[in-house]
């Protein structure tokens, strides 16, 4: 049963308080209609119903300082949605024009008042309110289809044109229904890419990693017209694809300078506002239609560097690595040579610096990502045999998840596991997680990531991730979410909290957000919640 605020606005006090009273005894019988604030002048009342935004505001007509069509004409701009009923002494037809003017609710006579007519009118502007309310949601829930279409349709469109597979006049008109004028002119394309994409898939549901790719998206493609012109689409799995365009010539230093100022505004802006880390990397200048899937190829191959670095960086083709494929046997032998050393005895601290010693030759003679990872798989293979008799774990162990994983991330995903693995049936990481839920239950009121509580109990956070949801059945972010959500419960049943202290008790800084998760839990919202608990603690 949905809830109606609603303010009175009269300079004569006995009509307060005769107001006051009709709405203490109407909530023994309907709970609807909830009295949230009043005020003697239009005035002051503009001041309080701006503050307060009630349902329902019922006035007086003429009053000092300024009359009640007045405030409601000033109103009708800040809260289009309030529903006004209007008092009066008066049957002036100037007054019933103005109000008729205004689009006032209702319009009743004061002496005598009956209650009758305020309850009518009371239940006549419940009835538009819902359906202001119910139009609003059908309004919002066409807006969300069309989107998720556009961004579905855009996602083919680009994933067909950089595979070739749509000639560039089909393009073009396709470019001109969807208003994409700028391909004619100079372009790069550029592909951002999510940083930690595993811990992603493992810690969101497939619905919210759905929301949360449409509003990368849309920050992406807002943050490239804001600085000129192009467009931006999810490509696949961890990518997105974008274009950034302009219509004069520039040099290669300003081209260069004007992909560092957009990619550090996207890596910026997505940290900030949806606390994704990523990488943006640009390929260079391009004109028409003909040379998109040449401009995709070339970002793409910018965005092989992605591999050596750890997060948020933007590169372009003047700043790439050099690779030194031939260390690649020398580097073979350095990971023999690892796995013949490792035994059940080493301690942690021993497989860190070994593993400290293989990064650093990487580090100074980097080797292709192509034939970088199929050599990290084999090691990850040839650990789970070396320790495979007896070994407790080795039925548990899983294909190695390292498809986005950067260099580092599976270097200490492989020591992290390897410690496990050949300590086997000693449960030591069993004994983190329990740590990290102690950490997370001390720190609930905080907004905790997957980084802090990996750090706080010394794992690799793509490891800590894989591990948590293999133990605990349910992924880290999910996990917390449900005690912060058994937290609001727990602080509902003792009173009555607003939605913003809600969110600052349990640590959830989004209010919309908050309501979503609540009513996944819950089947309803917070207020629904506590109107429950009300009624049960009333009987």
């Amino acid at each position: 049963m949905r809830e109606y605020t609603c303010f009175i606005v009269d300079d004569e006090d006995l009509i307060i308080q005769r107001l006051e009273l009709f709405f203490n005894e109407l909530s023994h019988r309907d709970k609807r209609y909830v009295l949230v604030g009043k005020a003697n002048n239009g005035l002051n009342g503009i001041e309080e119903i701006i503050k307060l935004k009630p349902d329902i505001v019922i006035s007086d007509i003429v009053m000092p300082r300024m009359d009640g069509i007045s405030m409601i004409e000033q109103l009708k701009a800040e809260l289009p949605h309030t529903q006004y009923i209007l008092l009066t002494a008066y049957s002036s037809f100037e007054y019933a024009q103005r109000a008729i003017q205004a689009n006032v609710l209702e319009y009743i006579v004061k002496v005598p008042l009956r209650e009758a007519d305020l309850v009518r009118a009371l239940d006549k502007a419940a009835g538009i309110l819902n359906e202001l309310k119910k139009k609003e949601a059908e309004f919002q829930s066409l807006n969300v289809s069309v989107l998720e279409n556009k961004y579905r349709v855009r996602k083919q469109f680009f994933n067909e044109l950089i595979r070739g597979e749509i000639p560039s006049h089909r393009a073009s008109d396709f470019a001109n229904r969807m208003q994409f004028h700028f391909f004619q002119a100079n372009y790069c394309c550029f592909i951002v890419e999510m940083n930690t994409y595993g811990s992603f898939r493992n810690e969101y549901s497939a619905v919210d990693q759905n929301i949360l790719k449409y509003a990368i998206t849309n920050i992406i493609e807002e943050t490239v017209m804001n600085g000129g012109n192009g467009v931006a689409a999810d490509l696949s799995d961890h990518r997105f694809i974008g274009f950034l365009s302009w219509e004069n010539n520039r040099s290669d230093m300003e081209t260069e300078y004007a992909c560092q100022s957009l990619g550090g505004q996207i890596v910026s802006y997505l940290h900030q506002y949806l606390n994704q880390r990523v990488s943006v990397a640009f390929g260079g200048p391009h004109r028409g239609w003909e040379s998109i899937k040449q401009a995709y190829t070339e970002a793409k191959h910018v965005s092989e560097d992605f591999y050596y670095h750890t997060e948020k960086v933007v590169k372009t083709p003047m700043h790439r690595f050099q690779y030194h494929n031939d260390k690649k046997a020398d580097f073979q032998q350095k990971l023999a040579d690892f796995l013949i050393w490792v035994n059940r005895k080493i301690t942690k601290e021993e497989l860190e610096n070994a593993l400290a010693n293989l990064n650093q030759f990487v580090t100074d003679h980097k080797i292709h990502k192509s034939i970088m990872v199929p050599m990290i798989r084999d090691l990850y293979r040839d650990i789970t045999m070396k320790f495979k008799p007896g070994n407790k774990l080795y039925t548990e162990a899983e294909e190695f998840p390292m498809e986005f994983m950067a260099f580092q991330e599976q270097l200490a995903y492989i020591g992290d596991f390897t410690f496990e693995y050949v300590h086997a049936g000693q449960l030591l990481h069993r004994a983190e997680i329990m740590s990290a839920m102690h950490f997370i239950e001390k720190n609930l009121k905080q907004r905790l990531t997957l980084e802090a509580i990996a750090e706080e109990v010394n794992l690799a956070p793509s490891y800590f991730s894989s591990l948590f949801k293999k133990t605990m059945n349910e992924g880290v972010i999910s996990y917390i979410n449900r005690k912060k959500i058994q937290l609001a419960l727990e602080l509902l049943n003792v009173r009555d909290y607003s939605l913003l202290e809600l969110c600052e008790e349990v640590g959830i800084v989004n209010e919309g957000y908050f309501c979503k998760l609540f009513k996944e839990y819950t089947g309803d919202t917070p207020k629904q919640y506590r109107i429950k608990m009300t009624r049960y603690e009333s009987r």
